[in-house]
């Protein structure tokens, strides 16, 4: 296993990871997108499965040459400006996929072959936007929340300020993502947060722990397993 990890991350961070023995790979710009956010992980890959991911032509070369053992597929191209920097920012949850009607095609098509349902919320930044625990998520969007709250087991956090390199507001997601099906990481310390009580006890009922360094927490893309 792996965690995909931006390439603008803190050395904190790293350290942090390497000090609990997590193998990670850093991200690698992808031209397309803003140089703001071309970092970011979950704006040019995709994870299918453990065995499958679907990442940006523009920078398949360097996953395929950094992910053995790894089935790397390249798929469409990103563009600078939204929504089409968004069609990989996808939600994978249960038996769903949740994005918006502009999910990269072969994302799209692989998901629902794979008998995935689809649900559409006006967010296209999904992935950024939700913390995807097991069997809940949890977004500050609230049409998220409104979209999602008769369908699944969905929890409304508040605005976080957090911090998001050249933007005025980052994304909750944007700081954090699970390891396994007991670790949920996030990449600074989150214990100031609004919504701390609502992560903690969302993951506690779940049996979910909360790993963290103690630097400060940053939008720098979801943090992504592969493998």
């Amino acid at each position: 296993m792996k965690l995909l990890i931006s390439n603008k991350s803190k050395k904190e961070f790293k350290d942090f990871l390497k000090k609990i023995q997590i193998d990670y790979l850093e991200t690698i710009d992808n031209p397309s997108l803003d140089k703001r956010i071309a970092d970011h992980p979950d704006l040019s890959v995709f994870v299918v499965d453990k065995k499958n991911i679907i990442v940006d032509k523009n920078v398949f070369s360097y996953y395929k040459k950094n992910l053995p053992g790894i089935n790397v597929l390249a798929g469409e191209s990103v563009e600078k400006t939204y929504p089409k920097d968004a069609i990989y920012n996808i939600v994978k949850f249960k038996s769903y996929f949740i994005h918006n009607d502009f999910t990269e095609k072969n994302i799209d098509q692989t998901l629902r072959n794979k008998g995935y349902k689809f649900l559409k919320v006006k967010q296209g930044y999904t992935r950024c936007s939700s913390i995807i625990l097991n069997d809940s998520i949890i977004t500050a969007d609230y049409g998220i929340y409104k979209n999602l709250k008769d369908k699944l087991n969905i929890k409304l956090a508040s605005v976080e300020k957090i911090e998001l390199d050249g933007f005025d507001q980052g994304f909750l997601g944007g700081t954090c993502g699970m390891l396994d099906r007991n670790n949920l990481m996030f990449n600074g310390n989150i214990e100031n947060l609004k919504s701390y009580d609502i992560i903690y006890k969302q993951s506690e009922k779940e049996n979910i722990k909360l790993i963290y360094p103690p630097c400060k927490l940053l939008d720098t893309g979801s943090l992504i397993r592969i493998g």
